[in-house]
């Protein structure tokens, strides 16, 4: 019974739009690669169907395509297998991008992901878009119509919103799709798949929360991102001061930055406000590099009005320098309330 009822919902979505009779996967440099020393490479071409999902599944054995960058190049296929396919890959940790192989590693050629692809595609921890690139989107249907139609069309609404929301898309992406007549692909505008969360380019949304820790109060930022993560922490301090500790999860760079850092400063936005006395300098704590000052009533004002905050690691350098910046969108009467709350309590 369950597998007549998941042939069904598969048959009963097929796009009417042809796609390629074949899916291809391909990994630059080849899993088990010794030499290799970032992340590999997957190139998935032609049409998603449930033996594309197996395929991956069997090249991703044992970890060794976690963190991998998926670049997809696809016409569509069956919807269902697009979901089991962008759950796989978000469950190996790995990053998706459009585009098929180029004649050099890290150099893909223009690509496309259409209709069911387009699944798979929301499945990448990190969603890359380029500007050649097409997402393009249409209504699920099926070829005939049946008295069961109605039934399986919702419980496959239902599935698809749900897989959305569990992926960080905003579901008004399958709104979209149902709005597109019958039989029409349409292009989806880069700039409208940022705004649904469809597109990443390497940053997920900031988190901003007052937390506590063993009777200790603070105000916490946090935002992941392709070079690492970023943390500030904010604490009230004697005198009506404010601890800023600033973290950054730089991974194999951590070490670097703790030995080659001589200079500091707190970022407002594109500004670097320079950190003349530190509490504490770089040092290694966990996972992150950790630096931590209090700053003046001139930097409060800035943190006060900014719309990213941030810190910088800088070195001898004059080029150089690491760090991150938080974007505070939709948070700025937090971050007004814990500074009033520090300063005047």
């Amino acid at each position: 019974m369950r597998a007549r009822r998941q042939h069904l919902l598969v048959s009963a979505f097929l796009a009417v739009l042809s796609v390629p009779a074949m899916g291809s996967i391909k990994v630059v440099p080849e899993p088990g690669d010794e030499r290799r020393e970032t992340p590999p490479e997957v190139y998935l071409a032609g049409e998603i169907s449930e033996a594309t999902v197996s395929e991956l599944t069997s090249l991703a054995a044992g970890g060794r395509l976690d963190g991998a960058i998926v670049y997809l190049d696809s016409g569509g296929g069956d919807p269902q297998a697009g979901m089991n396919l962008g759950g796989l890959i978000r469950e190996r940790r790995m990053n998706t991008a459009v585009g098929r192989a180029g004649r050099k590693a890290g150099q893909p050629s223009k690509g496309q992901c259409m209709s069911a692809c387009v699944l798979a595609y929301a499945g990448g921890t990190f969603r890359f878009i380029d500007p050649a690139a097409e997402l393009g989107i249409h209504r699920f249907y099926r070829r005939t119509a049946s008295s069961t139609d109605l039934d399986v069309a919702q419980v496959m609404s239902a599935a698809i919103t749900s897989y959305l929301i569990r992926m960080g898309i905003d579901p008004g992406l399958f709104a979209r799709m149902v709005q597109i007549g019958r039989g029409k692909m349409e292009l989806l505008p880069h700039a409208d798949a940022s705004k649904l969360n469809l597109v990443n380019n390497g940053v997920l949304p900031a988190e901003w929360a007052i937390e506590g820790k063993l009777g200790s109060v603070y105000l916490a930022g946090r935002q992941v991102t392709w070079n690492g993560t970023g943390k500030v922490v904010m604490s009230c301090a004697a005198s009506h001061q404010i601890r800023f500790s600033a973290l950054y999860d730089a991974g194999e760079n951590n070490r670097y930055i703790v030995r080659s850092a001589v200079n500091y400063s707190l970022r407002i936005n594109e500004r670097f406000l320079p950190i003349s006395t530190l509490s504490k300098p770089a040092s290694e704590s966990g996972e992150y590099v950790l630096a931590s000052f209090q700053p003046d009533a001139n930097m409060l004002w800035a943190i006060a009005a900014a719309e990213q905050i941030g810190f910088g690691f800088h070195t001898g350098s004059a080029d150089t320098f690491y760090g991150f910046l938080i974007s505070v969108a939709g948070q700025q009467d937090l971050i007004r309330s814990w500074v009033k709350h520090c300063t005047e309590t």
